[in-house]
């Protein structure tokens, strides 16, 4: 790159040069002296500038030049739009010259409390993506977010878990006429996600006769409103056909159209869906505790057994979420030998990583019957050799 050239000026009649920069006049006895005090001015009023922009006008107008919606999918720009959500209204009116790494990890106690470790994970990579490009554009002298002191806690892994027998006999026995029903089924018995899920159509995916369910639609959001349904999964190996197993071809049998739809029979959106989980767990718990939780202690049979001095039985909560369910299916199928291979094939996973790490937990069925096949190894039996499919 070659050596900038040096603008020289005229020199006034009284011995003087001048240089303007926005209609202001610049003199000097020198042309240094004259471009010195432009050069002065401009900083001051970049200065001025950097010390009356806010985190949240800066990340604003960041977002779309750096990450353009040209680029990315829909929905990848909105999960990013979702963290500079984050970030702004915790220090969004702070001026972007005054963020301190105490600020930045204010947002992750505030915002990211109680979330995976991935996404935690993701939303520090954005923000110091973004404080970089503020240190470029000279707003900070070094990146807040890099600091140590910034460092995020950790999240959860994986966020989910395997259901109890007693969940599952809840589930099979209790509100079995609820809309959300045959939705809880196919998540549990077929390991569905709940954006594909979201996205079964009974006709078009699911084949009585040869007891099999094909993934060919997906349901991603949008916008924070509506679902829109493609045939891109969230892996290359979403598209895929899982065994339809008895307990959910019985809850599926007579069913037509989405499997999921909100109370006028038509497909689910974001807030629809919520509203329809939302309720399975309401009835649920009325349910399993007899009662409305709000009432609980209040009616006439519990008032009848407080006054004789009894004590109710402690309330039980529903706590089962949409991935418990999914996780369920996959800790279900590996506690009955179905080899890892499959599994991948089934959950739609790209590869095993993810089952080792988040799904495949240690679980009593596991652990006795290894014990069983052990044991029979050792008092001189043969028993199968136990191998995982692709394994030497």
């Amino acid at each position: 790159m070659g050596r900038q050239k040096k603008q020289h000026l005229k020199q006034r009649k009284d011995g003087r040069y001048r240089t303007k920069y926005h209609g202001i006049q610049f003199m000097g006895n020198t042309e240094d002296e004259a471009l010195a005090a432009r050069e002065a001015f401009k900083q001051a009023e970049l200065a001025a500038e950097m010390r009356s922009t806010t985190v949240e006008e800066y990340s604003t107008n960041w977002l779309p030049i750096a990450h353009p919606q040209t680029t990315i999918s829909p929905i990848t720009y909105i999960g990013l739009e979702a963290h500079i959500t984050k970030l702004n209204r915790v220090i969004g009116q702070v001026f972007l010259s005054e963020v301190t790494p105490l600020k930045v990890k204010e947002v992750y106690s505030t915002e990211y409390a109680g979330l995976s470790n991935s996404y935690i994970r993701a939303g520090k990579q954005l923000f110091c993506a973004m404080f970089d490009a503020a240190v470029s554009d000279g707003y900070l002298r070094s990146n807040p977010a890099r600091d140590v002191t910034a460092k995020p806690h950790k999240g959860t892994f994986g966020g989910h878990r395997a259901i109890t027998a007693q969940e599952r006999e809840w589930i099979l026995t209790l509100c079995t006429d609820h809309r959300a029903h045959a939705a809880v089924m196919t998540m549990l018995y077929a390991g569905l996600r709940p954006q594909e899920m979201k996205a079964l159509q009974i006709e078009r995916s699911v084949d009585f006769e040869n007891e099999t369910i094909t993934l060919v639609d997906f349901a991603h959001k949008s916008n924070p409103y509506e679902y829109e349904i493609t045939s891109e999964g969230k892996t290359s190996n979403a598209a895929r056909t899982i065994p339809l197993f008895p307990p959910l071809k019985k809850a599926l049998k007579g069913k037509s159209g989405y499997l999921i739809t909100n109370a006028k029979g038509e497909r689910v959106n974001v807030e629809a869906w919520k509203c329809v989980w939302n309720s399975y767990v309401f009835h649920m718990e009325k349910a399993i505790n007899g009662c409305e939780k709000r009432w609980y202690g209040k009616t006439r049979e519990h008032k009848a057994i407080l006054a004789a001095g009894g004590s109710l039985p402690p309330w039980v909560s529903f706590t089962v979420t949409p991935y418990d369910l999914r996780h369920s299916f996959c800790t279900m199928c590996r506690d009955n030998g179905v080899e890892l291979n499959t599994c991948v094939h089934w959950m739609g996973h790209a590869d095993a990583k993810m089952i080792m790490k988040v799904y495949d937990e240690f679980t009593d069925t596991r652990s006795q019957r290894e014990a069983e096949r052990l044991k029979k190894l050792l008092e001189g039996e043969k028993v199968p050799e136990n191998k995982e499919e692709g394994q030497e």
